[in-house]
This record gives structure tokens, C-alpha cells and sequence, in this order.
């Protein structure tokens, strides 16, 4: 399996990309009978840096801070790190996907595999995101703070 990822920003480019796309992988496969799956996904660099920076500023910190669970060993009430609650919430609310694999004996196999928040479209991360929110305010009752996550790159004057 290829995977092929362009950025176009233009219809010209974007009717370029198409065209040699077309020209290059879909006819001469499509010929011998395979099959393919096109997919479209608007990008926005912009929007995604703002997710991710408030998703790992201050939603990860106010739950972090807040939420005091019990210790299954001991039994004592704990706060986990911003890392424990990313990959906890990543388990909960984005779902492994099947992959297939052959194993050295030629069987195909299928295993689940955990996906990359990074490897989410905007709209999927947003989504995220939301559940993960909504989770933290209903169930742990999380307060989020109004504050700007932190700007590493410069002071805001």
C-alpha cells in the first residue's frame, strides 16, 4: 500500500495534483482491476497550532492539576502528569484502527494500532478535543482556566 500526500492551496494546483495523480497511479492500477481510496482533508496550520497548543497548555494543565484520583496500590488519592492524561484520554477517545500485517508464514493478521493525535485531520482533532473536554468538566469536574496557554516563542506585550 502507497500512501501519496499532497498540499495543493490553488484549483490550478489542485487540478494539477489531480491530473498527474490520475496520469501516474490511478489509471495504470485501475487498469489491472485494483481499487483505491481517495481522500480529501482541508488543512488549516493555523487552527491546528492553536488546538494542539491549547490542548497541551492549559486543558491537559487544568485537568492535571484538578483531578486527584485514587491509587489502585495504595489507595491514595493522586494526581497523574499531563503525559498520563493525554494517553489515557487518547485511549478513550480515539480508537485503534485494524492493520493488517503478514506474518512470516504468509498469513494475514490483524492487529489494532493506537493512532497519533498528530496523524488526526483538524475536524478529528477538534472532535477529540471536545469529548475530551466535555469528559474532564462532567465526570472529573474540571474548572478550565481562562489563561493563554504558554507562548515559548516570544512575550505578548
Amino acid at each position: 500500500m502507497s500512501t501519496t500526500s499532497y498540499l495543493v492551496r490553488s484549483p490550478r494546483e489542485a487540478h494539477t495534483v489531480v491530473n498527474d495523480l490520475y496520469q501516474q497511479e490511478i489509471k495504470p492500477h485501475t487498469k489491472k482491476g485494483a481499487a483505491g481510496l481517495l481522500t480529501w482533508q482541508t488543512v488549516n496550520t493555523h487552527k491546528r497550532h492553536q488546538m494542539r497548543k491549547a490542548f497541551h497548555g492549559p486543558i491537559l494543565r487544568d485537568i492535571s492539576e484538578q483531578v486527584w484520583l485514587p491509587d489502585p496500590t495504595t489507595g491514595k488519592l493522586i494526581r497523574y502528569s499531563k503525559a498520563a492524561w493525554k494517553e489515557l484520554l487518547r485511549d478513550w477517545f480515539i480508537p485503534a484502527e485494524p492493520q493488517e500485517y503478514v506474518t512470516k508464514a504468509g498469513e494475514i493478521k490483524v492487529r489494532m494500532v493506537k493512532r497519533s493525535t498528530e496523524d488526526m485531520s483538524d475536524d478529528q482533532f477538534q472532535e477529540f478535543l471536545l469529548q475530551a473536554q466535555a469528559f474532564a468538566v462532567v465526570d472529573l469536574n474540571v474548572e478550565f482556566s481562562e489563561q493563554e496557554p504558554e507562548d515559548h516563542e516570544g512575550a505578548h506585550q
